[in-house]
């Protein structure tokens, strides 16, 4: 890694449970092979967008860490989108599935390793269009159970316990969400579903598999489609991803696809990244350009 070059350390102070001196110990690692640190903190949401393209602007920043969830991580992403900047990940969020599925450090001092050694993968991120305009996603994007529960789960409880929010906003929401039909176009073709989730990846909420296979490296999604609705199916959708059987399920089908748009109904919550994003109507491709992440030295490829 070129001395002259700097590194960027976002941290989210609010994210996860696991408190500061994450940044701190990354920012020494890396200061003792000679590498400039700046370490920055958000201040509200969108906050790491802004402080990513202020890197990218000012020039020599080599890496721009995000220090926080897979929320923090997504915005950071598109801070960096249409740059040659490296997004590293120090994954201290609730889920950080982006960091289970392509297996990055959750250590400082490998994390401080990768971006010394320079050593990165490559992926091709989504880009979300709703009514406020495009929106760059890492992981996912979902319309339905789900996207009402990332609405209506309390920040304050997931500080205090975690993905344990994620649980109570859940079983507050079996018996009080509607569970309307939605209309998912798939590369044209039409396709009913109580849920829709567009996935990068295999992975949901942590380690749990959503998908058989990671879309991360192609200009592709999975489209996980769930074909009944209504409180005893979405348990059982429930345990079926807790045991690791989700896209075995007769009434689950995972579609490729390059392009997904959901019309109807309008108004229902999206979520993108595990955080609130708007509502329907909706629209996913690939974006134009992909993403380089900083991966341990024994994992490049």
């Amino acid at each position: 890694m070129n001395a002259s070059r700097s590194v960027t350390i976002i941290v989210n102070p609010a994210a996860g449970r696991r408190r500061s001196g994450h940044a701190t110990r990354l920012a020494a690692a890396l200061r003792r092979a000679g590498v400039a640190v700046q370490i920055v903190h958000t201040r509200d949401r969108g906050h790491a967008t802004e402080l990513a393209r202020a890197a990218v602007r000012h020039g020599g920043c080599s890496h721009v860490v995000a220090t926080g969830g897979d929320g923090t991580v997504a915005e950071v992403a598109r801070g960096l989108a249409g740059s040659d900047v490296v997004l590293a990940v120090l994954p201290v969020g609730t889920a950080n599935v982006l960091a289970r599925e392509l297996d990055l450090p959750f250590d400082e001092r490998t994390l401080a390793r990768g971006i010394i050694a320079g050593t990165t993968t490559t992926v091709w991120p989504g880009v979300l269009h709703t009514a406020q305009g495009p929106s760059l996603f890492v992981q996912m994007a979902g319309v339905g159970f789900d996207a009402h529960v990332v609405h209506t789960v309390s920040p304050r409880l997931k500080k205090a316990v975690g993905r344990a929010a994620y649980v109570v906003s859940v079983l507050r929401a079996l018996w009080s969400y509607r569970y309307p039909v939605l209309r998912v176009e798939v590369d044209g073709v039409m396709h009913e579903a109580s849920s829709a989730i567009i996935s990068k990846g295999a992975l949901y909420a942590g380690r749990h598999v959503l998908a058989p296979v990671s879309m991360q490296g192609e200009k592709a999604f999975s489209v996980v489609l769930f074909g009944n609705a209504g409180p005893w199916a979405t348990l059982r959708y429930g345990l079926a991803l807790l045991c690791g059987i989700l896209p075995r399920q007769k009434d689950v089908t995972v579609l490729r696809a390059k392009t997904v748009a959901i019309p109807a109904p309008t108004g229902l919550p999206v979520q993108s990244d595990g955080d609130a994003h708007g509502h329907t109507a909706i629209r996913a491709d690939i974006n134009d350009r992909p993403l380089r992440i900083a991966i341990c030295p024994r994992a490049a490829r």
